[in-house]
């Protein structure tokens, strides 16, 4: 820990220390054995009380003599190295499912004496409808390799590193009787290699999920991490394995900062950033979470985490708005609560919207990961499993325009939003690999939405076989073309880790001088005209209001105040639950809605925010039924989809006042 830290600092390291106390003791607290008497000379001395805010210790006793009153005398065994799995010893082989649509294979997990034992176990077939109460595991796979040799039906199964660390916690976690006998692991449970068997498996996986007595959830431990409070870092060691419950469900005091610290450290684990566990927990009936050595059910965390928690503790405001990492977790649990909740299956497209921050490793899981939340007729619609992440995406994408959700899935679409590693898709049809990409969707930026084709109905239809083959067909106005447009694709750093605003304003003020210096402009004010397009219009009144923001009233001269805030380097504010003024407001919304756009001049005189890759003599549209225009480019056989834009004398129907013809073109 380095040294020098203020009072305030102390206060707060002593608080983590206090939170990574439990960590520690919450093992079993013998590196060496999993069932530990007390007696061997690996085993670490623990007290164990209930820290109460005042400082005041309750309950006090000793963790090794209560471990020691209740094991049996030879629980140690007298065996002092781990087990080997030789050679010799023959590769597993999974014996097939004869009917892999209704059978399920359950692991039965042998108890290990030493924590470096290997993972030995059983794998059984049952018919789903007739199986023993079972527990599912939901862990992150990791990276390859599958190098790690496990003990299956007395063969060899190699598995990756993560299914080990899950297997060996669950073994060491739990005690007979305090869980199922069998378990559920995809990544040994499903014969990876047979993707017919594979298709069969995950089209069950609603009812494997939702017929496990429980959930367990692998968040992992905190090994290799390191806190920083102020001048002080805490950096953690390997935790060892799992243990008893700690003081974390053992206390019900939840003002003790122990709860939502640990709370918070749990939500930066990878595990609540990738797609397949949406699934896993929504459709769990009983969940617990295995974390660093505690175990605490859903019900604890979502206590720590409800909105009525987090507003009524400031602390817990401030430190959830102080780290990215914890507000992401945090974001995240917020949906999946939002899917659980969910009367009926949410449809399809607003799902994968909805989740579209979370990762995969291949990208045709985004679709295939959700499969247990859709209906029965949307998965006979994108049909078998498949590696062919293009044709998987695009019947994915024919299915939103056959359900009437085209305009929608046309936010998800766009070359503003491709990835290098799924190529050939249409420009119409989303890459669901590269939604977490800079720039915001434009229509879905303030709750209030945009009405640019006013109450005009969508008429889409696709061009050759009811997959779009030959693309699909929008009606439209043409409103203009792009004269000039000014893009800032990189920016120097700000110590917040935030892009230098400036460079955006500057190069987008320039572009915006010389339209006016040539008398092009289209506004009666142009000051307000350029102070409203940084902000994409939204200045925070009515229902476009949220926490902690001010009503920006006077936007011209709420601008200039930004601007000179700007030049003088002074702090932004938002942070730590603090209200912000309207400058503040100003800039914080300025930023959201411009950096990571270009700034165009229009032929008719009119300012825009554009897709980073919109170019000069590209077309700005106005699809009947988008709320927002879009601007597309010409190409051989119809029109290339770019991206969204707003611009600015466009966006409430004054598309349909210019009393333009509506054309057919064609997106591919």
């Amino acid at each position: 820990m380095s040294q020098g830290t203020n009072p305030s600092q102390q206060d707060e390291t002593q608080v983590l220390g206090q939170l990574f106390a439990g960590l520690l003791t919450g093992q079993s607290s013998c590196p060496v054995h999993e069932e530990c008497d007390s007696g061997c000379s690996s085993r670490i001395g623990v007290r164990r009380y209930r820290l109460m805010p005042n400082g005041e210790r309750q309950e006090e006793g000793d963790e090794r003599a209560r471990l020691a009153a209740n094991t049996t005398k030879n629980a140690v065994p007298e065996r002092t190295q781990p087990l080997v799995i030789g050679d010799n010893v023959p590769i597993f082989q999974h014996s097939p499912l004869t009917r892999p649509g209704s059978q399920i294979r359950l692991l039965k997990v042998k108890r290990g004496f030493l924590r470096a034992d290997p993972v030995d176990c059983e794998l059984i077939h049952f018919d789903i409808n007739n199986a023993p109460p079972y527990g599912a595991l939901s862990y992150c796979w990791g990276p390859p390799p599958d190098n790690i040799k496990f003990l299956c039906n007395g063969s060899v199964f190699y598995g990756r590193a993560s299914l080990e660390r899950s297997l060996k916690r669950l073994r060491a976690g739990f005690r007979p009787g305090q869980r199922e006998d069998y378990i559920w692991a995809d990544a040994i449970c499903i014969n990876q290699q047979d993707l017919v068997e594979k298709d069969a498996q995950i089209r069950l996986m609603e009812h494997i999920y939702s017929g496990a007595a429980t959930v367990y959830v692998d968040l992992g431990d905190v090994e290799g991490q390191t806190v920083s409070v102020g001048g002080a870092a805490l950096r953690f060691p390997a935790m060892g394995g799992m243990g008893v419950q700690d003081a974390l469900t053992h206390s019900d005091d939840l003002e003790h900062p122990l709860h939502y610290l640990t709370a918070f450290q749990a939500l930066t684990q990878p595990w609540f950033t990738r797609t397949w566990i949406i699934q896993e927990l929504t459709l769990a009936k009983n969940v617990k979470y295995m974390f660093g050595g505690n175990v605490f059910t859903q019900k604890h965390l979502d206590s720590m985490l409800s909105k009525e928690s987090i507003v009524s503790h400031p602390e817990r405001q401030r430190k959830l708005m102080s780290s990215n990492a914890v507000m992401r977790g945090y974001m995240n649990c917020q949906k999946l609560q939002r899917i659980k909740s969910q009367t009926g299956k949410m449809d399809s497209l607003e799902l994968i919207q909805l989740t579209r921050d979370f990762g995969v490793t291949n990208a045709e899981d985004k679709i295939f990961g959700l499969f247990a939340l859709l209906s029965d007729a949307d998965r006979e619609a994108i049909g078998p499993y498949s590696r062919a992440t293009e044709q998987v995406y695009r019947r994915f994408a024919a299915l939103q325009v056959r359900r009437g959700r085209t305009i929608r899935m046309l936010d998800s679409a766009r070359l503003q939003r491709r990835h290098g590693e799924v190529k050939n898709l249409p420009s119409w049809v989303p890459d669901w690999t590269a939604q977490g990409k800079s720039p915001k969707v434009i229509s879905t930026l303030r709750p209030t939405p945009y009405s640019a084709s006013g109450a005009a109905q969508a008429q889409i239809q696709f061009i050759g076989d009811m997959t779009g083959s030959g693309g699909i067909s929008v009606r439209c106005l043409a409103m203009d073309t792009i004269e000039t447009v000014a893009h800032v694709h990189t920016a120097p750093l700000l110590p917040s880790g935030q892009p230098d605003f400036l460079v955006f304003h500057d190069k987008f003020r320039a572009a915006f001088d010389e339209l006016i210096r040539q008398r092009k402009s289209v506004y009666r004010n142009n000051e307000e005209a350029f102070a409203r397009a940084l902000l994409m219009d939204d200045m925070y009144t009515g229902r476009n209001a949220i926490m902690h923001s001010s009503p920006i009233t006077d936007p011209a001269a709420t601008y200039r105040s930004a601007l000179t805030a700007w030049r003088e380097r002074r702090s932004e504010g938002g942070l730590g639950g603090r209200k912000m003024d309207a400058v503040q407001t100003y800039q914080m919304q300025a930023r959201t809605a411009a950096v990571g756009r270009g700034f165009a001049t229009t032929g008719s005189g009119y300012i825009g925010l554009m897709p980073p890759c919109a170019q000069v003599g590209d077309l700005i549209i106005v699809i009947l039924g988008a709320t927002v225009p879009y601007v597309v480019r010409k190409a051989q056989d119809g029109y290339v989809l770019v991206g969204d834009a707003f611009v600015y004398g466009l966006m409430y129907g004054e598309a349909l006042q210019r009393k333009l013809q509506p054309v057919d073109i064609v997106l591919v």
